[in-house]
């Protein structure tokens, strides 16, 4: 792409409306002028009977190029003693796409002498906020630092984390890459057509649903977003009064105009008459807007997935969307309203029967799969919020993003996210391909970092079609004889992972892999105590590792349990007397000078081993660890007699028979289970 220079000079357009700034707006303008801005224009606005003037100021190229700003910014003027964050709807009242105005940021003058605090503090609860630049009067009146007004642009843009947007977003101010979606959902409601919509966790369902709102707003149509999360708590017929009472209120008709709760409660009542009834007249009420009722987090009043027992079983499913469909139907010529169904399981629609009655809305529609980015998109939004926070990534770091995180756009922003934590240097600085390694591998290892995304994206999978998940796990591992042989005998095992965009199929040689590569790392390392074939070597290497990786977790959890069941000078007695039990550590013991007791489980101290550990364990079984382990000393002695025996050096010599070799798989991850469960 390819960027036009900016000749933009510093000066002041003095236009009609230049007097309406008092002596000291002008001084603060003059400056503003020095150097890095152009005012172009005056305005005054009104709002909630506060007048606020406003002028236009247009960044020279040294400011372009350190915040990615190239359009004119609006300055606000709060010539009031406290500053009111209303005065910020000013920006709002203009064009921004016709006067070709940063809707990024604007700049704030206040005569409030806090009023950087009470920034800081509206933006810790308005996360999508534009990046407010904020200033005193007093400190721009006779400022000769020409720096000033720059460094406070980089302390407000380089050290707000644009990327760390975890919430659905509200606003269009930081929504990429969705538009053309949007846009078919808006139209298929236009043309009162049903539509649902699915995807992993966290690939922007609701803020795609957020924006579908806005759009219809402009194009004079209502909407009502039914969160699925607090539905199920209802009774259907209840829930059906839910979304109308919402309805209503939101179109301004007065509660006492539908039937009420006790209408719906009536057994005598035919519901499906009461909904026509009541949704009709909103819609006339409300100027005949055609209504779109969009459905959130729909698994949540889903058979089989809602965490409601009568929702779950299906018969309040059966109920309610006999109702909504059989109205659509009969309001369908009078452009009444339609329904968006969105969520991570399209479970509802894709189940013919539930029990022995017909689904309500099956196949009503074709579920859309909320697309992976694409390069493009990944570049645009990368560069865009990158770009304002004085990042500037090499070309290929866009690729390597697009690829290791499948076009994932919360994986991409949190790897971007912590990239931008990681730079220490000054900004504006660039991103090259071996930091991008560097940080991806950190970001890997971090414990709150990329496990717990991809923990939360798999989960719907996990949970929803266990099946599909172990197909996943399967091509982690690499067995694709397995992996393509269920592929091809049942279709149905990989239709969501490749609707997900998780896996994509290689044109090529008619195979499969990871379209996010992220995702195929963090499936190898849960998995590779999976692998089957394996050499003596790598068996080997295998439980020597974890033997290793065990043999810590076992000491704390033994120090911890003995504290807590004896005390402390009880359970370093008891310790002491265990360990001293080898020579060699009686020795080492007797050279310690006042030994605490966690010094008697510090291996560089005393020699503390798997077979020491155990048999403290067994010793003290029934007051320290039945409870914890859930099973009787017999049988957790057996079990980990395998663990033990190849602790020894001597059992390394010895071919290891396949079948013993599974039986330690699976005592060992039995261990490793308690003690993660109990750490």
């Amino acid at each position: 792409m390819v960027k036009i220079k900016n000749t933009t000079r510093p000066g002041i357009n003095y236009d009609s409306k230049y007097n309406l700034l008092s002596s000291e707006e002008k001084q603060i303008v003059a400056y503003f002028a020095k150097k890095y801005w152009h005012v172009t224009r005056f305005e005054e606005k009104e709002v909630g009977g506060s007048e606020y003037k406003t002028a236009f100021i247009k960044p020279t190229e040294e400011v372009s190029e350190g915040f990615n700003l190239h359009r004119e910014i609006v300055v606000i003027f709060s010539d009031y003693d406290i500053f009111i964050p209303r005065c910020l709807d000013v920006i709002d009242m203009f064009d921004i796409q016709e006067l070709r105005l940063e809707e990024i940021c604007c700049i704030i003058i206040s005569k409030d002498a806090d009023v950087n605090a009470k920034i800081k503090d509206y933006l810790k609860s308005q996360k999508e906020s534009r990046v407010l630049i904020p200033f005193t009067y007093a400190e721009l009146l006779n400022n000769s630092d020409d720096e000033f007004v720059l460094n406070r642009f980089r302390e407000q843009f380089y050290q707000r984390d644009l990327f760390d947007l975890q919430d659905p977003l509200r606003s269009d101010l930081y929504f990429f890459g969705r538009g053309q979606l949007v846009q078919e959902l808006v139209n298929k409601h236009l043309s009162l057509n049903n539509a649902g919509i699915f995807g992993l966790r966290k690939t922007g369902k609701t803020s795609i649903l957020f924006s579908v709102e806005r759009t219809l707003t402009k194009k004079n149509s209502t909407s009502l977003f039914i969160d699925c999360q607090t539905l199920h708590l209802l009774d259907w017929k209840l829930a059906l009064h839910h979304i109308l009472s919402d309805l209503a209120k939101k179109c301004s008709v007065r509660q006492n105009k539908i039937h009420s709760e006790e209408d719906y409660k009536n057994p005598d009542s035919f519901i499906p008459d009461l909904f026509q009834e009541d949704i009709r007249f909103i819609y006339t009420q409300n100027g005949k807007k055609s209504i779109l009722l969009i459905f959130d987090e729909i698994e949540h009043i889903t058979f089989d997935t809602s965490p409601s027992v009568e929702w779950k079983s299906g018969a309040a499913f059966i109920n309610f969307w006999q109702v909504i469909r059989s109205s659509y139907h009969k309001l369908h010529d009078a452009n009444v309203f339609s329904y968006l169904i969105a969520g991570t399981n399209p479970h509802c629609v894709e189940q013919m029967r539930i029990g022995s009655v017909d689904n309500p809305i099956f196949q009503q529609f074709n579920p859309l799969f909320i697309p992976p980015f694409d390069l493009g998109q990944t570049q645009e939004m990368v560069e865009k919020l990158g770009g304002y926070m004085g990042l500037i990534f090499a070309p290929e770091v866009y690729t390597h993003l697009k690829e290791d995180f499948g076009g994932h756009p919360l994986l991409i922003r949190q790897m971007c996210s912590f990239m931008h934590r990681s730079l220490e240097t000054r900004r504006p600085c660039r991103v090259d391909k071996p930091f991008y390694d560097k940080t991806k591998k950190e970001f890997y290892e971090n414990s709150s970092g990329f496990t717990n995304y991809a923990q939360m994206i798999l989960g719907v999978l996990e949970n929803d079609y266990k099946d599909e998940y172990t197909m996943l796990e399967y091509l982690a591992m690499g067995d694709m004889d397995t992996f393509n042989g269920l592929a091809k005998e049942d279709r149905t095992y990989i239709s969501h992972l490749l609707s997900y965009g998780i896996i994509a199929k290689n044109e090529a040689n008619e195979g499969f892999s990871f379209r996010i590569e992220a995702i195929k790392d963090y499936l190898q390392q849960k998995t590779k105590y999976k692998r089957l074939n394996l050499g003596p070597a790598e068996k080997w290497n295998e439980i020597c590792e974890r033997r290793n990786n065990i043999e810590p977790k076992l000491r704390d959890l033994v120090r911890i349990h003995l504290k807590s069941a004896y005390g402390e000078t009880a359970a370093t007695d008891l310790i002491k007397t265990k360990l001293c039990s080898d020579s060699s550590n009686k020795e080492k013991i007797r050279r310690l000078t006042s030994p605490s007791y966690r010094d008697y489980f510090n291996p560089e101290k005393v020699n503390i081993y798997f077979k020491q550990l155990i048999d403290i364990i067994v010793a003290t079984y029934e007051d320290c660890f039945r409870n914890l382990i859930g099973v009787d000393v017999d049988t957790f002695r057996n079990r980990v007699e395998l663990l033990n025996k190849y602790g020894r050096v001597d059992a390394h010599a010895k071919p290891l028979d396949n079948n013993e070799f599974q039986r330690f798989r699976v005592d060992m991850e039995w261990l490793e289970k308690i003690i993660d469960e109990n750490s």
